[in-house]
């Protein structure tokens, strides 16, 4: 992961930035870099994806990544995946609210998947986060709690969860990868 940085920086800024093939979003001001995934970093979310698109609440839908969410405060950033409510088959972009963003953890990524990335989410007031860390085998699944930082209610290698979700998700962090 690479940050620029530059106080201040806007949207415009970032949609001038290159196309060419790595990641920028927009954090605190400052446009963040990282390399597109490897293999098994997409193995993982496409298997998620298919976990969560089962249990989607009515009303609900999933999106992976690259896929721009719109963040209070003129910050942009790409999830890997996120459950949101129906959109419009038209929009560009998503908004708030959101009902999970789920980061897969990539060594370019850890920083901002652990730091930067939860804050922001926290502060827009996102109800739930996981943080998927294949290669050390550890899911961390986090609710926004009352005094407005993120909580642990399922973390480990093995998971199962039902919240936020309208069904109960179950997967083995150490399996994501695996062809």
């Amino acid at each position: 992961m690479t940050l620029v940085e530059h106080e201040g920086l806007t949207v415009e800024d970032l949609e001038a930035m290159p196309d060419d093939g790595r990641r920028y979003e927009l954090i605190g001001g400052a446009i963040v870099m990282t390399p597109a995934p490897d293999l098994g970093h997409q193995r993982g979310s496409g298997r998620l994806y298919r976990l969560l698109v089962e249990a989607c609440p009515d009303g609900h839908e999933v999106f992976a990544a690259p896929t721009d969410l719109d963040l209070p405060g003129g910050q942009r950033v790409q999830p890997d995946l996120v459950v949101t409510p129906v959109r419009g088959a038209n929009d560009r972009r998503l908004e708030l609210p959101v009902l999970l963003v789920v980061e897969i953890v990539s060594p370019g990524s850890r920083t901002n998947d652990r730091v930067t990335k939860p804050a922001a989410y926290a502060e827009a007031g996102i109800p739930a986060y996981w943080i998927v860390d294949p290669r050390r085998k550890h899911t961390a699944c986090l609710r926004l709690a009352d005094d407005g930082a993120y909580e642990a209610y399922a973390e480990g290698d093995e998971i199962t969860v039902d919240r936020p979700l309208a069904e109960p998700v179950s997967f083995r962090t150490s399996a994501l990868l695996t062809p």
